[in-house]
């Protein structure tokens, strides 16, 4: 089965790129690719689970729309966890299916599946 590594660091301060990469996932996932979703700087704040609804792009569906599909399709959605730490994040928080990761899983990742970057 094909493998997809789809990160982004778009949040909040950009709703609409970050949407982007939202959608490209739940995509992929339709389509029968093996999709990891990982996030990075501000792209972090969207694994909270205040948040992500909260965030509306243009012209993208929802973020809120395409993370519930992600989430019912058992999608592993990774955190950077220097990220999160660095926003006094509680791990609590985080969204279903959401795990904090280190640098050394993207990299894994990034060695076994093509790279889609938002």
């Amino acid at each position: 089965m094909e493998k997809i590594c789809v990160y982004t660091t778009w949040g909040p301060t950009d709703p609409t790129r970050a949407g982007l990469a939202f959608a490209y996932a739940a995509v992929a996932k339709k389509q029968g690719i093996e999709v990891t979703l990982f996030l990075f700087h501000d792209a972090v704040l969207l694994a909270n689970k205040d948040v992500a609804d909260k965030i509306i792009p243009i012209g993208s569906p929802p973020i809120q729309e395409t993370l519930n599909y992600l989430q019912e399709q058992n999608v592993d959605i990774y955190v950077c966890k220097a990220c999160y730490d660095m926003g006094w994040l509680a791990e609590a928080d985080l969204i279903k299916h959401a795990q904090l990761k280190g640098m050394n899983i993207f990299v894994n990742l990034t060695k076994e599946a093509n790279v889609i970057s938002f």
